[in-house]
């Protein structure tokens, strides 16, 4: 039976595991997929088909084509093979030393995070080792005790390709794209649906369990990991990314769904669903989902820069993607918690940590050591299954209080509004977004669709200043960096503030090119003396009080006490400034022509982020 090609799967929401197999095709491109029923692993690697950079050692997609389902029951299954004990031949080798590590971690808290480089973002640790006397019987047990063992991950799964056995139990769902409820049977070209429902998961914050004797017991613990405000934040922050994603991806309604609880066997996750409307092909939906903002963290084309230059190696099918390709739908896991073995009985597996400002290399250090706990635990099943409580927490009024109670300060747009409020004297005005490596770019083009621009992205290395006298707004978004440095990201940036002054053009800056408008302006630029990514703080916005998403390690300073409101320029220009009245950091700057802001508008950590774009633009 299992002698060919196979994979056994369950999803968290199925009763019964499925068994498919027939033979492997291998593809180099996503395009090149077929529409057969198949599964397909997809590697790391194949990020470099939307031009990203990423160590590549020329791993392909592997697919299963289907030939014959089969259901089982856990019993069923349980005798379709001869149960086998494994052990591990030898101890996990780390590809990084401890010493290592901890000095990869220091190295880029305080060279590129406190420089502005990145938000934040993850740096694997691969560990190998080999299994005593392995043979798929020794890996069919292994996914048994995984079975037994786990709970709530979105997908259990064990893929044999002939060459490698992939074995996993992933916590998180990359995308899921089905027909749209309202297209009753399957339209458009070469029967392909019209409309898709897409939907996405961003999942940060996470609450390692311990024994606990009873709910009473596990609910203090509980209610201190929900009131943690850095697991808070994070969770904002990966909601941000995969709204980057959705925005791009998806062009009408759409509904994000409260913090969700997920609980599994020896943790709790917090997430979001969010749940759009495309008309995309399902192969580019997936191409453009490609990768989950919790594998790699933001801005995404940075932080797989850093990747590159850090870790030095491929993670090969790891925090790629297991896809279920049907007749009408695509679902996919993200390839996390998963061992991958081959048949000289070697096995590999990554763990990592979340590294942002406040990283300490011994803690995440630790960190890692812990989650290496669950490969031994998967190989040789060391722990019993702690019991779950997700029946108490749900119908506990404190838990659910905590949970609703972080929307209220959220975006109303992202959370509470879904049409199109078209303001007359926006509509059909033409307005380009200069990209310069952040899809935030998305966000703010999806927000500004619904007063009624007409809006292009167009990446800063294919401006052509003449093109921009063709449009009424000229908004450049931001891209991690240092606002002092020349070079020719900075160079182009600046030509685009000479051009449209010379043209007069209207234009806006955000974030690190509101920090070089400042630059520009001569008002003062340094860095801060603490940097504040992803934080929601209350502001002073031109005499009105305003919560803000900063994501900024840089800001431009205003020291004139004698006009705190007004900036003058040269020739006389009156620029007027917002500021923090006690620092002095430059919030907004707002003249004849632009407006610029350090805050992120089209963040969910600002509140009345639409209402903010409309009010600026309509103002020069």
């Amino acid at each position: 039976m299992y002698n060919k090609p196979f994979v056994v799967s369950k999803k968290k929401w199925e009763t019964f595991i499925k068994y498919y197999s027939w033979g492997v095709k291998k593809y180099d491109l996503l395009e090149d997929i077929t529409w057969d029923e198949q599964i397909f692993a997809v590697p790391f690697s194949q990020i470099r088909e939307r031009g990203f950079e990423v160590n590549d050692w020329g791993e392909k997609i592997i697919s299963i084509v289907i030939d014959e389902k089969k259901q089982f029951n856990f019993e069923e299954f349980s005798q379709t093979f001869i149960e086998k004990e494994s052990n591990l031949e030898t101890d996990l080798q780390e590809h990084f030393s401890e010493s290592e590590y901890k000095q990869i971690v220091k190295d880029i808290v305080e060279k590129e995070i406190w420089n502005g480089e990145w938000s934040n973002f993850l740096i694997a640790q691969k560990v190998s080792s080999k299994i005593k006397d392995f043979d798929i019987e020794v890996a069919l047990s292994i996914f048994k005790r995984l079975l037994e063992g786990d709970y709530g991950s979105y997908l259990h799964y064990i893929f044999f390709d002939g060459e490698r056995v992939f074995i996993g139990a992933s916590p998180e769902r990359n995308v899921s794209i089905t027909p749209h409820p309202l297209v009753p049977s399957p339209l458009g070209v070469e029967g392909e649906p019209e409309k898709y429902k897409v939907r996405m998961n961003p999942i940060s914050g996470t609450f390692k369990k311990a024994w606990y004797k009873n709910y009473l017991d596990f609910k203090g613990d509980f209610l201190d990991f929900l009131k943690d405000q850095k697991e808070i934040d994070e969770l904002f922050m990966a909601t941000d990314e995969e709204l980057k994603m959705m925005s791009n991806i998806c062009s009408s309604w759409w509904i994000i769904v409260w913090p969700i609880l997920k609980e599994m066997a020896n943790l709790v996750h917090s997430e979001y669903l969010l749940s759009w409307n495309s008309s995309l092909d399902r192969i580019e939906i997936f191409k453009q989902s490609m990768w989950a903002s919790t594998v790699v963290w933001s801005p995404l084309e940075s932080a797989f820069r850093a990747i590159k230059r850090y870790e030095s190696f491929s993670r090969k099918y790891y925090s790629g993607a297991i896809c279920y390709l049907e007749e009408w739908s695509l679902d996919s896991a993200i390839m996390i918690r998963t061992l991958q073995l081959d048949m000289e009985w070697n096995l590999e597996a990554y763990v990592w940590a979340s590294l942002v400002k406040d990283s300490n290399p011994k803690k995440e250090y630790e960190e890692i050591n812990i989650k290496l706990a669950w490969i031994v635990n998967a190989v040789l099943w060391i722990r019993k299954q702690m019991p779950s409580f997700t029946r108490e927490y749900y119908l506990d009024d404190e838990v659910q209080e905590l949970v609703q109670i972080r929307n209220q300060n959220l975006s109303k747009t992202w959370f509470f509004k879904q049409t199109k409020h078209v303001n007359e004297k926006l509509r059909d005005k033409k307005c380009v977004i200069i990209n310069n490596e952040d899809d935030f770019t998305n966000m703010v083009a999806h927000l500004l669709k619904l007063i009624g621009l007409n809006v292009d992205i167009v990446r800063y290395s294919d401006v052509i200043k003449g093109d921009l006298i063709n449009y009424d707004y000229v908004l450049v978004w931001p891209w991690p960096g240092n606002p002092l440095d020349d070079n020719d990201k900075m160079k182009k940036n600046l030509e685009i503030i000479n051009y449209a002054e010379s043209h007069d053009i209207k234009y806006f800056w955000i974030c690190l090119w509101h920090q070089l408008i400042c630059r520009y302006k001569w008002l003062y630029v340094r860095k801060k003396d603490k940097t504040t990514q992803w934080e929601q703080i209350r502001i002073d916005l031109f005499w009105r009080d305003e919560l803000v998403a900063f994501y900024n390690t840089f800001a431009g300073f205003h020291n004139d006490k004698s006009s705190p409101w007004v900036h003058t320029w040269k020739d006389g220009e009156e620029i007027y400034v917002s500021s923090n009245d006690e620092t002095w950091e430059v919030y907004s700057l707002r003249g004849e022509n632009f407006f610029s802001f350090q805050f992120h508008p089209e963040s969910i950590l600002t509140k009345n982020g639409l209402e903010i774009l409309e009010e600026f633009l309509l103002g020069v």
